[in-house]
């Protein structure tokens, strides 16, 4: 059973907004633990072979979207996420696992990153994902795309032509 906490705009115990909320998000789940680790080691074996796990990963130290080559970034990836669209968005901090196992899932959209916070966008297929920096504008955001990428974003391209046409 996945763990899937439905949310909106929750705010922690510790008054603290997490991600979602911060880049405001107003309705999404959380994928916690488990759940989040899989979907994660998922998008590590795509987007980052050369990593077994997010180990070493620091907030603030070091970088995930630093260690990913990415023929498409600044405003470059800006305008290929703006062309790419999926049925729902997975959203994950860039220094998952170092606090807390979360992945928020949402059928919104990110509308950029204003708060320069560091975190990876991907459909569920994982066929693209872009990183967001604190260094958005000087070295981001990165845009990368699945080796079956063609395949893959066919597919989402479909699902979003189908929903869209079902909702009025």
């Amino acid at each position: 059973m996945q763990a899937i906490a439905p949310s909106r705009g929750v705010i922690r115990a510790s008054n603290i907004m997490n991600l979602a909320d911060e880049i405001g998000l107003s309705d999404y789940k959380i994928l916690k633990d488990e759940a989040a680790l899989k979907v994660a080691q998922n998008w590590l074996k795509v987007f980052c072979i050369h990593r077994t796990s997010f180990k070493g990963i620091r907030g603030g130290k070091s970088y995930l979207w630093d260690e990913i080559h990415s023929d498409n970034h600044n405003a470059d990836a800006t305008a290929e996420f703006e062309k790419h669209f999926a049925t729902s968005y997975y959203l994950m901090l860039d220094n998952f696992g170092e606090n807390e196992k979360e992945i928020y899932v949402s059928t919104q959209k990110p509308a950029g990153n204003a708060r320069l916070k560091d975190f990876h966008v991907f459909p569920k297929n994982l066929a693209w994902s872009i990183a967001f920096t604190h260094e958005d504008g000087y070295i981001g955001p990165k845009f990368f795309k699945h080796s079956n990428y063609a395949k893959l974003n066919k597919e989402n391209e479909k699902a979003f032509k189908e929903l869209s046409t079902w909702r009025v």
